[in-house]
């Protein structure tokens, strides 16, 4: 009987889901300031609508940073294994 040699353990975020969600959420803060961003239009707000740029703008940079961050992403060697049988 052999004993099993353990997977070392990757911290959660380093991991590409971990960077995925990041990514996900930063994609619905983006959609949720170019909602608000058309409402001010509408009404004419122009305090709102500033406000709603610069909020856009860094969920925008938010957006590429996440996902250039997802590259750099660690993938745990069991998941590695399952893709290369398939």
């Amino acid at each position: 009987m052999r004993i099993k040699k353990k997977d070392a353990v990757l911290p959660f975020r380093e991991t590409m889901a971990y960077r995925l969600l990041l990514a996900t959420g930063s994609l619905v803060l983006l959609f949720g300031t170019l909602y608000f961003l058309v409402g001010y239009i509408q009404t004419g707000n122009k305090v709102g609508l500033i406000i709603s740029i610069a909020a856009g703008v860094m969920a925008g940079i938010s957006l590429f940073y996440n996902l250039g961050e997802v590259r750099n992403a660690k993938v745990p060697a069991s998941a590695l294994k399952r893709a290369k049988r398939r």
